[in-house]
C-alpha cells in the first residue's frame, strides 16, 4: 500500500492520477514493437513473385494485381490525376499512397513503442491513464497483427497475370477472337471476357474484408480508450507520438476496409474486372457514387465522437489528392475536413476544461 502511495504524486490537473514509472507502459511498448516487427516480416514475405520464384507463402500474385482489376473511381491512384483516364489507366506499381502510408505508420509506431518504453521507465516523464495506455496499445497491436496476415488472405484464390490458370487462358483466347471479329464494327467494342468466377477467391476476399474491418475496430477502440489528444498537462511526447499515430492508423484502416469491401463486391459482380475497355471510355467507370461521401461521413462521425482529429486525415488525403476531382470526391473531402475541424474544436475545448 505504501508503495502505491509513493508512486502517486500530486498534480495540477485533478482528477487524473499520475505515476512516476509504469511497467504497464513498458509492456505496452514492447507489445507494439512486437506487432510492428510481425507486420514487417509478413509484408516482406507477402510480396508475390520475385526473380521468378513465389514468395514465402507460395504465392506469385501481388496485392496490387488483385486490387488493380477491380479499381474503383475513388481508389487512390497517381498523385493529383488530371482526369479520369489518368486515374483509371492500368499501373504496374499502383498508387504511391499505399507505400507512403504504411512506411509512415510502421516508422511512427516504432517511435511510439520506444516512447512508451522510455516513458514507463523514466520517472521524469509523467504517466497519465496508465491502464488505458496498456489497453489501447494492446488493441493497436492486435490490429497490426491482423494487418500482417491480411495480404495472405487477400490473395488466396487469385492468380498472377504471368501465371493464369487454364480457365483464364481460355477466356483470354476467346476474348482475342471476339476482339478480332469486332475490328470492322463502327464503334469500338470491348472483348467479351469469359467469366472465371472462383468461389475460393470470392470467399477469401470477403474474409480479408472482415479481418481488415476487425483491425479497424481495434484501432478505433484503441484511440477511444486513450484519447491521447486530451491527456492533461504538457504531455508533448504523448501528443506528438500517440495522438497522431493511433488516429492516423485508425483512419487509414477504415478507408482500407472500405476499399477491400469494394473489391469483394466488384469481384462478385464482375469477376473479369471493372477496368474500362478501351481505357479512354471512363464514362461508365467514373460515374457519380455515394460511396465516398458515405464513407467520409462514417469516418468523420467516429472522429467527432472520440474525439480524434487525426482519423479523417487519411481519407481526406486520398480523396482530395489521389482521385479525380469529381463532385462526390470533393464532397467526401469536405466532409472529412469538417470532421477534422469539429474534432479539433472538441479537443481544444476538453483540454481547456
Amino acid at each position: 500500500m505504501s508503495v502505491a502511495i509513493d508512486e502517486v504524486v500530486a498534480i495540477e490537473h485533478p482528477p487524473e492520477e499520475v505515476v512516476k514509472t509504469s511497467m504497464l507502459l513498458v509492456l505496452a511498448g514492447f507489445a507494439l514493437l512486437g506487432a510492428v516487427v510481425l507486420l514487417a516480416l509478413f509484408a516482406w514475405a507477402s510480396q508475390g513473385e520475385r526473380n521468378g520464384q513465389p514468395d514465402v507463402f507460395g504465392m506469385r500474385v501481388t496485392v496490387h494485381e488483385v486490387a488493380e482489376r477491380y479499381k474503383a473511381a475513388w481508389s487512390p491512384g497517381v498523385f493529383w490525376p488530371r482526369d479520369a483516364f489518368m486515374h483509371t489507366k492500368r499501373s504496374e506499381v499502383g498508387s504511391p499512397l499505399y507505400k507512403i502510408a504504411w512506411t509512415f505508420l510502421v516508422a511512427w509506431f516504432v517511435c511510439v513503442a520506444f516512447y512508451l518504453i522510455f516513458a514507463g521507465s523514466i520517472s521524469a516523464i509523467e504517466v497519465f491513464r496508465e491502464k488505458a495506455h496498456l489497453h489501447a496499445a494492446m488493441c493497436v497491436a492486435a490490429a497490426l497483427c491482423l494487418c500482417a496476415v491480411w495480404p495472405v488472405l487477400f490473395r488466396i484464390g487469385s492468380r498472377s497475370e504471368l501465371h493464369p490458370d487454364p480457365a483464364e487462358e481460355e477466356g483470354a483466347a476467346t476474348s482475342a477472337v471476339v476482339a478480332a471479329a469486332a475490328t470492322t464494327a463502327t464503334k469500338p467494342t470491348a472483348p467479351l471476357a469469359v467469366s472465371t468466377h472462383s468461389t475460393t477467391k470470392e470467399t477469401f476476399l470477403w474474409i480479408s474484408f472482415v479481418v481488415l474491418l476487425i483491425a479497424a475496430v481495434f484501432a478505433v477502440v484503441g484511440s477511444a480508450l486513450i484519447q491521447a489528444w486530451t491527456l492533461p498537462g504538457p504531455q508533448f511526447g504523448t501528443l506528438i507520438f500517440l495522438g497522431p499515430g493511433y488516429g492516423l492508423f485508425a483512419g487509414w484502416l477504415l478507408f482500407a476496409a472500405a476499399l477491400n469491401l469494394r473489391v469483394a463486391i466488384s469481384y462478385n459482380s464482375y469477376p473479369s474486372g471493372t477496368l474500362p475497355w478501351p481505357e479512354t471510355r471512363t464514362e461508365y467507370t467514373h460515374r457519380g457514387s455515394l460511396w465516398p461521401p458515405a464513407l467520409a461521413l462514417v469516418i468523420a462521425c467516429i472522429a467527432v465522437l472520440i474525439p480524434d482529429p487525426a482519423i479523417p486525415l487519411p481519407a481526406l488525403i486520398a480523396f482530395f489528392l489521389f482521385t479525380p476531382r469529381k463532385t462526390s470526391h470533393l464532397a467526401a473531402s469536405a466532409i472529412c475536413l469538417l470532421g477534422f475541424v469539429v474534432a479539433t474544436v472538441l479537443v481544444v475545448w476538453k483540454r481547456s476544461n
